[in-house]
């Protein structure tokens, strides 16, 4: 672990010095995983790519402003989805808030569980609009916190909850359809 943290951290200078070498090594080490997180956000192989690009553009260009080498990966991350919200937003995306009780109803009886088919849920949340997509993504898979997510979208954290809820619900229906449809 040390000594993966101590290549990261030489590389990283070297990448401040200009080194193209280096700045390959971090992009392939860093590639795959920021790939995925454009995709699950943009649902286009395209725009994920060009997202791609753009925020490892961005971080090579602002690495001075990196406070630790050892976290390098989160904040690529951050650029990453920064970039693929943007994005979303320069395409218009809305998130419109409903009330709590309507996104209640739209929940029903079935639940992802430990059976489900990680490739029919990856399915299933490709198909999601662009606004309950992203929050999902936010939240279940990235992990960050309705205050947090709020704050990134511009949205109120209440818009944040119903929207997450309302995507869980979207997602369950979809879900439900696929695997009776089997």
């Amino acid at each position: 672990m040390k000594q993966a943290l101590d290549l990261n951290k030489q590389l990283i200078e070297r990448c401040k010095h200009g080194d193209i070498k280096a700045q390959f090594l971090l992009y392939k080490q860093y590639s795959t995983s920021m790939y995925n997180i454009a995709i699950r956000f943009l649902n286009n192989k395209m725009d994920a790519e060009d997202i791609l690009q753009e925020s490892f553009i961005t971080a090579f260009n602002k690495l001075n402003e990196l406070k630790s080498e050892a976290t390098f990966g989160p904040w690529l991350k951050r650029i990453v989805i920064n970039n693929s919200i943007s994005f979303l937003r320069k395409n218009k995306i809305y998130f419109e808030d409903i009330n709590d009780n309507s996104a209640e109803e739209i929940i029903e009886s079935y639940e992802i569980g430990n059976t489900t088919d990680p490739g029919l849920v990856h399915n299933a949340i490709k198909e999601l609009p662009d606004g309950a997509r992203s929050i999902l993504v936010l939240h279940a898979l990235e992990g960050y916190k309705h205050r947090e997510i709020s704050k990134m979208l511009n949205i109120s954290e209440s818009t944040c909850r119903t929207q997450y809820k309302r995507a869980l619900g979207l997602l369950n229906n979809k879900l439900k359809h696929k695997i009776y449809a089997n």
